[in-house]
């Protein structure tokens, strides 16, 4: 028997891919949303931090 056919058989399994494509539209848009407003002066001096002695 192949594995697919044992996620068939479980009731309710098709809700997971619904309920990953939602979490991951919701967790790209508030990403997108906060790189969109953050403040770029901020930014420039967070990404200095690495080089910084």
């Amino acid at each position: 028997m192949k594995f697919i056919n044992y996620l068939e058989s479980i009731t309710g399994i098709s809700i997971f891919p619904l309920i990953s494509l939602v979490l991951f539209t919701v967790f790209f848009a508030i990403v997108t949303a906060y790189v969109i407003t953050a403040d770029k002066r901020k930014m420039d001096e967070n990404s200095q931090i690495p080089l910084e002695p």
